[in-house]
């Protein structure tokens, strides 16, 4: 600044002389040479056929590294990463970006600004460096952080057209909820989401009785400092009216003090499930009270038995045994009456142990068991029952198996024998590729199903053949019998299900 002051100082007009031309153009030079030396950016001048580096300013050597000796080994392209091409397009004709690599290996974005001239007699170019690394970095992470958002909106779309469940993002310092129209109308009912877009709305829609706890939920896991999971179940209300069963779960955002400020989650209708949750409870309640009453009908029976049939015939030995005593006449005759009280007594207990007794079918197998079930049957004189079957492989059908449709065979049985006023009965085994198939069949009375209560023995085959994933049918007419079919899966087919 002194210099300049020096050389544009005014004087006196009488005192000024006409300089030389001489003169004139070593003032210039200097005054060239001054700015190019004390220029706060880097510069140089280059030959133009060669690149050879002819002057460096003091701000190319600080900022490059390179000492001025050793600029003046080198050229232009010692310095350029890809000496032949340049980054992007040209600004002007003059200005161009470049990617330099400073001393220490550095790699540099530079704008160039070159201008041609003569120097030393010499063609020359005139070069002004300008460095846009931090511009050119910033361009490219925007670049990149656009190009990631990008496809983290395009995940984003994948995932929600994915799923079923509804996609949703909560800005909590505004309290607005952003969710995807797909979810929003599948899972909430709700065809816009500015209707629920404030939590506000939104809790307005969640069940009374669930309100509370919703809300507990969400606040509780946004004042944890060291739980960022939740999840919680609600009914919601959708635009018809009724309401869902929704599953809803959630992820926290948090800042570096642990605030929230972002909660992102899923939410899933899950009313059809709680239906058959609901329809499992009742049938398994259907099943635990057909047991009982199962329970307490074998109870019954068996001290029906006992008091009908078994103490009635003791008490009439024993009235026999005290009669031998009194009357020694008598003796013999009572004694043998006695005897063959206690013979038909075992018998009766006999036959009530094996009824109660689990079947050995390890032993017999499924066909003989049902056999001697059936000559048991015919036995009693009360009705001819008739067992036809193929041949069966019994392996296909595990001990489970086997045990019901033995079971399911002496339920119905005992049922024609007390209830069908039946004469005959047909027991038929058959099988096919998938089921086992058993059709019991006979000629009573028949019942109205419809209108018959069912008891507990058709509720006890009935939770039988459900427990197997197998399919019962009873085909029956006040008047025409009843025809009975039950079918179970092979164990392998079973298995495959699984």
């Amino acid at each position: 600044m002194r210099l300049r002051k020096k050389i544009f100082k005014p004087q006196h007009r009488r005192s000024l002389k006409k300089p030389s031309s001489k003169g004139h153009l070593n003032h210039s030079e200097q005054f060239y040479r001054f700015l190019f030396e004390n220029n706060p950016f880097p510069a140089w001048i280059y030959e133009s056929e060669s690149l050879r580096f002819l002057e460096v300013n003091q701000s190319a050597v600080e900022f490059y590294g390179y000492s001025k000796e050793e600029f003046a080994s080198m050229t232009f392209k010692d310095i350029r990463v890809n000496p032949d091409e340049t980054r992007g397009e040209s600004k002007t004709s003059n200005e161009q970006t470049w990617k330099h690599r400073k001393k220490n290996s550095d790699e540099v974005y530079v704008e160039v600004r070159a201008n041609d001239f003569i120097y030393n007699n010499q063609k020359a170019v005139l070069v002004m460096i300008t460095d846009v690394t931090a511009v050119i970095n910033a361009e490219v992470s925007l670049k990149r952080t656009n190009e990631e958002y990008r496809r983290a909106n395009e995940r984003y779309d994948i995932v929600a057209n994915a799923t079923h469940d509804l996609i949703w993002d909560w800005n909590l310092e505004t309290n607005e909820v952003y969710r995807d129209p797909k979810g929003l109308r599948k899972v909430y009912g709700i065809k816009s989401n500015e209707d629920i877009k404030h939590i506000n709305d939104w809790l307005e829609r969640v069940h009374c009785e669930d309100l509370s706890r919703v809300q507990n939920v969400i606040l509780k896991i946004v004042n944890a400092k060291d739980e960022n999971l939740f999840d919680v179940e609600y009914r919601f209300r959708r635009e018809n009216g009724d309401y869902a069963y929704i599953y809803d779960r959630g992820y926290i955002l948090r800042n570096k003090e642990g605030n929230a400020y972002r909660m992102i989650g899923a939410a899933q209708d899950v009313t059809e499930k709680k239906r058959l949750e609901e329809e499992l409870l009742n049938q398994q309640k259907a099943i635990t009270q057909a047991t009982i009453s199962t329970q307490e009908k074998e109870r019954t029976e068996i001290s029906k038995e006992l008091h009908d049939n078994v103490n009635q015939v003791l008490t009439t030995t024993k009235l026999y045994l005290d009669l031998a005593t009194a009357n020694p006449e008598l003796k013999d005759e009572l004694i043998a009456k006695s005897s063959k009280n206690i013979i038909s007594v075992i018998t009766e207990i006999r036959k009530l142990s094996q009824s109660l007794m689990i079947p050995s079918l390890e032993d017999l197998g499924l066909l003989d068991s049902i056999e001697d079930l059936v000559e048991s049957i015919n036995a009693t004189k009360k009705i001819h029952a008739v067992f036809v079957h193929e041949k069966i492989d019994e392996t296909i059908l595990n001990e489970n198996q086997k045990l019901t449709l033995f079971r399911i065979t002496q339920e119905a049985l005992n049922n024609i024998v007390r209830h069908a006023n039946a004469t005959r009965t047909t027991i038929e085994l058959s099988n096919n590729k998938k089921r086992v198939q058993l059709t019991i069949k006979d000629n009573g009375q028949g019942f109205d199903s419809f209108s018959t209560k069912k008891g507990a023995g058709l509720n006890n085959i009935r939770n039988r053949v459900y427990l197997l994933s197998g399919q019962l049918t009873i085909n029956t007419h006040p008047g025409k019998g009843c025809t009975l079919v039950v079918e179970l899966p092979h164990r392998l087919v079973s298995q495959l299900n699984f």
